[in-house]
């Protein structure tokens, strides 16, 4: 099965209806759902979600996008040798660099993974977001 790793603005796509992005993220969390992909989110992401879905909607209606989410991604750890990586990476974001490099060090823990980079309508790849040949989808307006 191929793998995608979602970025949070994708999520918050998702779960805020952002125009013009929502349909086709969520198109791509549907596909996800289904079995079609399997899909992974940085565990860093959850905490930054957390804090800005409960900004914009209430603590429990953040916690039960929080629980949709977990239960449909898998969680891609952050390790120390990510942080590592990140620190010494050229990234001008290190938000972005945990991110990357959590994706970079699951996807070599999925050998059996195949690696596919998707670009979406709104979205760019990962080799034009600066995510060069991870299997990455990432909106590239900020949170």
């Amino acid at each position: 099965m191929k793998s995608v790793f979602l970025d949070i603005n994708v999520i918050l796509d998702i779960f805020l209806q952002r125009p013009p992005f929502y349909q086709p993220a969520a198109l791509l969390f549907s596909a996800v759902e289904v079995k079609k992909f399997r899909g992974y989110l940085c565990a860093l992401s959850y905490p930054t979600l957390f804090y800005i879905l409960q900004k914009q909607l209430k603590r429990e209606k953040a916690i039960t996008i929080l629980e949709k989410i977990r239960t449909v991604l898998r969680t891609a750890p952050v390790t120390e040798k990510v942080i590592d990586l990140s620190l010494s990476s050229n990234f001008r974001d290190f938000e972005d660099a945990v991110q990357y490099y959590s994706c970079i060090e699951q996807m070599r823990s999925a050998r059996n993974t195949k690696h596919q980079r998707l670009a979406h309508a709104g979205y760019s790849d990962s080799k034009s977001a600066g995510f060069p040949g991870a299997p990455v989808v990432r909106n590239t307006r900020r949170h």
